[in-house]
């Protein structure tokens, strides 16, 4: 499955949305710009996509909540070893109700991995965010905390955190 990500002005990606309602996208709104998700296995409709290859999953995406996007540039040599290890990591979300869905996405000529978590607000975020398994577990590869695998970060990894506006 392919996932495309485009971004822009919040007025722009509105109209973008307009103009494509018969395909499934999301709206998100974050700190000054807007990004619109779409998900198939056919070609982008978007002009200038951040193109990916969905490599885990849970759930589906809807327009509605609060997203965190985790954007960690992994360097070519590593992404055998990061994307084993992300896999086995991902588990600790799969019983985790607060999670509406995510994608772990490989970039497709970007080096960057995306991953994507929907939750029903910050706050379930939040708690999360807080807990020992995501400490422990989760933030030395997600956030690239852990020593021994900083090297396979070709620069630091960062959260950038969206909300999207319910379809009227």
């Amino acid at each position: 499955m392919n996932f495309y990500v485009t971004s822009g002005t919040p007025d722009y990606m509105e109209k973008l949305i307009e103009k494509n309602a018969k395909h499934p996208l999301i709206l998100l709104h974050g700190n000054g710009n807007s990004v619109v998700l779409h998900e198939s296995d056919k070609k982008s409709i978007f002009a200038v996509p951040r193109k990916f290859e969905v490599i885990a999953q849970k759930g589906q995406f809807e327009q509605k909540g609060f997203f965190t996007f985790y954007n960690m540039p992994i360097m070519s040599d590593d992404r055998p070893v990061f994307e084993e290890k992300a896999l086995n990591t991902l588990s600790l979300l799969d019983s985790n109700d607060a999670v509406i869905a995510y994608r772990l996405l490989r970039p497709i000529k970007e080096e960057t991995y995306l991953f994507i978590t929907q939750w029903g607000g910050p706050v379930s975020y939040e708690v999360w965010k807080n807990s020992t398994v995501y400490v422990e577990r989760f933030a030395p590869l997600f956030e690239s905390k852990a020593a021994a695998l900083q090297s396979m970060f070709n620069s630091p990894s960062y959260i950038t955190t969206y909300s999207a506006p319910p379809k009227e």
